[in-house]
């Protein structure tokens, strides 16, 4: 697949940071390794195959041991997404999952589906993948491993229009099914912001909100075609957002902090109960009930809009990733230790 760039800026921070973290040393020659260059050369010059997955049944000792980060439905199907390029579907509510085919063994970071069949799932070194047949195969459309800049976020309108985000302000789109992804920065022209683009979602019919580092808060009345930056209720950093009712917005984060906005973000409510402990993901029910976890085992549940909050107690102390509803008292939770049923109906002692 073919990418296209709009942006010039060099990334050299980033590559340094990310090349620190990911190992990658230069050598110096000596005299055995200059004298085996040739051979070197020769072997690089060949192709080697990718290590793939291979679709096949995960036990649930696997599952149970695994790093999900994110999750979505795909009609009645569950597909969650994390570690090692694990893609892994659930017919029967996460009872039992089958891995998918066809993706590269890198971190997986987000998911997200139009309808039961197409949907792109994106990760570690730029990787962007897209699934026609609900999460059972991927094709790779995106693999930018030299840019060091992994993804975090994806949102897809429909079939032919999605959008991606992530690290040192990444912002990429395609308007012609992942055919090309077009890399385009969100500042006004002449600026740069290399904050990381954390996590996007739709919210009131055709509007579209980016949240992410430091108070980073951009939202679009026109699906994506223009952004405006809106000044946050909390200068910290944010790691989700969600479509509250028909037209309200959630943003969540650092250090328990959630707020809700009924008009686009001109305005802000705080959300009561839902902090200290750092929020990473949420969940919406058929009934509207919000579901906000994180860090530490944290789990909450809102009611009333998400203008209040109550405890839950997960079975597990674990890092909560994401949470999905699975009818109008539990949910599926994911997260660092695979996934676990939480009781919505149980509040923590």
């Amino acid at each position: 697949m073919e990418t296209t760039s709009m942006r010039a800026s060099p990334r050299w921070v980033a590559s340094a940071l990310l090349g620190f973290a990911t190992g990658i040393t230069q050598l110096p020659a000596t005299a055995q390794n200059r004298a085996d260059a040739p051979a070197a050369a020769d072997a690089a010059a060949r192709p080697r195959p990718v290590p793939r997955s291979v679709a096949g049944t995960v036990p649930k000792a696997t599952v149970e041991r695994l790093l999900l980060n994110d999750a979505a439905r795909a009609g009645k199907r569950i597909v969650a997404v994390g570690e090692h390029g694990y893609a892994i579907t659930s017919d029967d509510d996460g009872t039992s999952w089958q891995r998918a085919a066809g993706l590269r063994r890198t971190m997986l970071t987000a998911v997200h589906f139009v309808d039961d069949k197409i949907g792109w799932l994106v990760g570690h070194d730029g990787l962007i993948a897209m699934t026609a047949d609900g999460g059972a195969s991927w094709q790779e459309q995106r693999f930018a491993p030299a840019d060091e800049e992994p993804l975090l976020g994806v949102y897809a309108r429909d079939a032919q229009h999605a959008i991606a985000v992530g690290a040192y302000g990444l912002y990429l789109e395609t308007a012609d099914g992942g055919a090309t992804w077009t890399d385009r920065a969100l500042a006004p022209e002449g600026e740069e912001d290399d904050r990381h683009l954390n996590a996007i979602t739709a919210f009131a019919g055709d509007k579209l909100a980016i949240v992410g580092e430091s108070g980073l808060l951009k939202i679009s009345a026109d699906n994506g075609a223009t952004w405006s930056a809106v000044k946050p209720p909390y200068e910290g950093s944010y790691f989700g957002a969600l479509p509250i009712g028909a037209d309200g917005l959630m943003i969540f984060g650092l250090r328990g902090q959630a707020f809700v906005s009924r008009d686009a973000g001109a305005s802000w409510m705080a959300s009561e109960g839902s902090g200290p402990v750092t929020l990473l993901g949420s969940g919406v029910a058929a009934d509207g009930s919000v579901t906000l976890v994180g860090s530490a085992g944290s789990a909450r549940i809102s009611r009333y809009g998400g203008k209040t909050f109550t405890t839950l107690a997960p079975a597990k102390i674990a890092a909560y990733s994401t949470a999905l509803p699975l009818d109008a008292v539990h949910a599926l939770l994911f997260g660092e230790a695979g996934t676990s049923v939480l009781d919505l109906a149980g509040a923590a002692k």
